[in-house]
């Protein structure tokens, strides 16, 4: 049903440790075109991220909310300080100038496989953290 490394269990509330789901996303590659980063729950990994270097986010702490895109035709974690900014599913950051925080499993830099089920994943995990009213934080660091 899933591709291999892809797990589609459910985080139920009591493995929630408080009221903010801690999102961490550590960049390991920043090269001229991609950057290419690891996403992780409250100390899970989730996926890897691909991201373009010339219009990547700034290294810091931010709030997700759930907004509906005209661009993608449904709703995305976008980061409030910067709105501009959204975790979505895709291929690949190349031609991309948006700030699209691509999820999947990494391939190459810039490019990410398996994005559609792990976006999905990825989604209703935050969503369930917002309708129980946990405060979602996204925490981006570079190593």
């Amino acid at each position: 049903m899933f591709p291999v490394g892809i797990q589609a269990s459910p985080v139920p509330s009591s493995q929630l440790k408080s009221d903010i789901m801690q999102i961490l996303l550590i960049r390991h590659h920043i090269g001229e075109i991609a950057c290419d980063g690891t996403l992780s729950i409250n100390g899970d990994h989730v996926c890897d991220t691909a991201e373009s270097s010339q219009y990547r986010v700034a290294a810091g702490t931010y709030h997700i909310a759930l907004c509906k895109s005209k661009t993608h035709g449904r709703k995305v974690p976008i980061l409030v300080e910067a709105p501009s900014f959204c975790l979505v599913h895709g291929n690949s950051i190349y031609g991309k100038s948006d700030g699209r925080i691509l999820v999947g499993l990494h391939i190459i830099p810039g490019w990410v496989k398996h994005s559609n089920i792990l976006f999905k994943l990825l989604y209703d995990r935050i969503n369930a953290a917002l309708r129980r009213g946990h405060e979602v934080k996204l925490i981006i660091t570079e190593d």
